[in-house]
């Protein structure tokens, strides 16, 4: 029946294609997940609802301007009350889950709203102005409200993943620990990637120093006042990205034979160094401790006065090894212009982004039917070629 009234009226129909939280429930019109502020400046949200006029299963001209209001009282952005609206503190259950705590008016110029699109949007705008106020990116359309205000490693709300409606699917990735193994320019666009999702925890490996040429690698800028300072690669970014999030632990160190059990316990292994010998001892170790990685690379060279090669992403998990023998073992050519260092940011974030797909695809962020262990991005030919 709720289904019905909705698409037999247009005034209903409309509050639904705006993107509103909308049921129907014991005669009344429910509308969920509406921003207010509350005594304390926090934003929350709220459920109102009213009865519905029908003649059949066609609305009529609402003959009541008021609506019932489940959540805290309503304040300005200031957290002072809002009485210009609220009648009253009003208990009235609508049913078990939902539950009146407040008692709305808030009267049309002419006495009477047209229809129900006109009444509810009126309330909503009135209680969601002050909410976005302090963020405007908070909404009552097209919003998982139940996880703004959710235990989060963020430091403030995700309402792009809000807005979006992935929160469901981004929580996929929530308890998870993370490491990243070398934090030059692919790594660092790793990080940059991973930070953003709500891994519990990003272990970050790397024992260099920030240099002039990793400014021009790394995304964001750098200052010459922080190149001054020689901060470690790890605690540079470290300090950068806990301005957005808890979780990121900082070793400066390379690992070898002597420490590669610090990876104990992750969950997933981004590899992103060249040398041979630590690269070596770290794939055993994952490889007995059932720990999926990936790893990643580049081979370029200079053709006339221009730049080819290869951007490859090798994915290993128990299931799936088939890849190992893609990755690149030996030293490196003396004519593979990455090695010098030579400023290709678009290709380390390529290389990372071939990283963050493969990592999201095999715990079910992306959709995969079928897993690719290994990837070639052509430069020169701008195709991807894929090995199973």
């Amino acid at each position: 029946m709720s289904t019905q009234l909705i698409d037999h009226n247009e005034d209903l129909k409309k509050l639904v294609e705006a993107g509103y939280n909308v049921t129907i429930a014991n005669g009344h019109l429910v509308v969920k997940g509406i921003p207010y502020v509350n005594k304390d400046k926090n934003i929350l949200f709220g459920t109102i609802f009213c009865p519905l006029e029908l003649s059949g299963l066609s609305t009529v001209a609402p003959n009541d301007h008021t609506v019932r209001f489940v959540g805290e009282y309503p304040c300005d952005q200031f957290g002072n009350e809002n009485k210009s609206y609220v009648n009253m503190k009003q208990t009235y259950p609508l049913t078990q889950d939902i539950v009146a705590d407040y008692y709305f008016s808030a009267k049309p110029l002419n006495g009477q709203y047209p229809d129900y699109f006109t009444k509810i949007q009126k309330y909503v705008d009135l209680l969601s102005a002050p909410a976005k106020s302090i963020d405007p990116s908070v909404t009552a359309q097209n919003f998982e409200f139940e996880y703004y205000n959710a235990d989060s490693v963020f430091l403030y709300p995700d309402t792009n993943t809000a807005r979006a409606g992935l929160s469901h699917i981004s929580n996929k990735l929530k308890e998870q620990n993370i490491a990243i193994v070398g934090l030059g320019g692919t790594g660092s666009f790793i990080l940059d990637f991973v930070s953003k999702t709500p891994v519990k925890q990003i272990s970050i490996f790397d024992g260099d120093i920030l240099y002039n040429h990793n400014a021009f690698r790394i995304p964001g800028a750098i200052s010459m006042d922080e190149l001054q300072q020689k901060p470690s690669k790890v605690s540079y970014l470290k300090d950068r990205y806990d301005r957005l999030r808890n979780g990121i632990i900082a070793h400066e160190v390379f690992l070898n034979e002597s420490n590669v059990n610090m990876l104990e316990g992750h969950d997933f292994v981004f590899l992103v160094l060249d040398e041979v010998e630590p690269k070596k001892i770290i794939i055993d170790y994952l490889l007995n401790a059932n720990i999926p990685f990936v790893d990643l690379g580049m081979g370029l060279t200079v053709v006339g006065d221009s730049i080819r090669g290869v951007v490859r992403k090798t994915l290993v998990t128990s299931e799936n090894s088939c890849g190992l023998n893609k990755i690149a073992m030996g030293q490196r050519a003396d004519n593979d212009v990455y090695a010098q260092n030579i400023q290709i940011s678009e290709l380390n974030a390529l290389n990372a982004v071939l990283g963050i797909l493969a990592w999201k695809k095999i715990f079910g962020f992306y959709l995969n039917d079928d897993t690719i262990s290994n990837s070639l991005f052509i430069v020169d030919e701008e195709v991807i070629n894929h090995a199973p």
